[in-house]
């Protein structure tokens, strides 16, 4: 796997390979569609407020999804299990939908203009400043009424604080470009946690999206595993395919006392070899067997 050392002097560099210069073709025609009809801003003024917002957020915390112009991508709406969580929301009244590392809660501003109530909308990420920000980005600090909640996953504190009142809550649960910043353990610990925030009800769903890697070889991790470097902070990653999701989720419910009761489903698609020589230039993660994964976990 390629780059499994990486070291970050100046993490906030705009020379890093993962700081895009140029928007090119990184912003998707529904991100600007959801910024010119929902967040009423000129098409011929799209760019520069998506250069500026895009620096703003940077300097709160540079993550590579800002610097790819990421924090704009709408996944939820590409994902199998869309039409479903669409249904689920519009039809049974009051229910409720969490967005776990939301960033900048892009998601939740397209479920708004698809119609689902934003009061019955909740978002959380760790970067307060990126919570704050969105308003800006998405010009509606007046018209949503999500709730917009910055906590931090690993918090001892996170049920008595952060998100007292919060169990069984959520009939849906989604969680894009978010457990593949954690470890085995970590994301076994994460999805405990997303357990007890998930509702009781048959057809409640755990979903999302994250960058997953061919031949991750369950525990062993094998090409799974990457390291990588913020200043003296080492990260570990675990990228999942279609055999370690569902082991990690056995564990998960074995320790939550839920074994039988979930249908999981996962499915990796790796890059192409001309596309992924591309991506190796500009990319965080880059290697052979890297690809994207989208995952769904529903209570049956």
């Amino acid at each position: 796997m390629a780059d499994t050392n990486i070291v970050l002097d100046d993490k906030f560099s705009k020379e890093l390979r993962w700081y895009y210069k140029s928007l090119d073709s990184h912003i998707s025609p529904a991100s600007r569609k959801l910024l010119e009809e929902y967040s009423h801003i000129p098409a011929v003024d799209v760019d520069s407020h998506i250069y500026k917002m895009r620096d703003i957020l940077w300097s709160q915390a540079p993550y590579p999804c800002i610097g790819e112009f990421k924090f704009l991508t709408l996944n939820l709406p590409k994902h199998p299990l869309y039409t479903q969580v669409l249904t689920l929301l519009r039809e049974t009244p009051h229910t409720k939908l969490l967005d776990l590392g939301c960033a900048v809660a892009q998601e939740l501003r397209s479920l708004t203009h698809a119609g689902i109530p934003s009061s019955n909308l909740y978002g959380s990420d760790l970067n307060s400043s990126y919570l704050t920000t969105s308003y800006a980005l998405f010009n509606d600090a007046e018209t949503f009424k999500g709730t917009l909640f910055p906590a931090d996953i690993f918090s001892p504190e996170l049920f008595t604080k952060e998100f007292k009142g919060w169990e069984g809550m959520f009939r849906v649960i989604h969680a894009g470009l978010f457990l593949h910043l954690f470890s085995w353990e970590q994301q076994i610990e994460v999805c405990s946690r997303i357990i007890k925030m998930l509702s009781p009800e048959k057809g409640s769903i755990f979903l999302g999206e994250m960058v997953g890697c061919q031949g991750s070889n369950g525990h062993a991790r094998g090409r799974g595993a990457k390291f990588w470097k913020v200043g003296t902070q080492e990260m570990k990653n675990f990228l999942h395919d279609e055999v370690t999701f569902p082991k990690m989720w056995e564990e998960v419910a074995e320790k939550m006392g839920t074994v039988g009761g979930w249908k999981v489903e996962s499915k990796l698609k790796v890059r192409g070899e001309d596309v992924r020589a591309e991506k190796e230039k500009t990319s965080f993660f880059a290697g052979e067997g890297i690809g994207w994964f989208t995952f769904s976990v529903e209570r049956v």
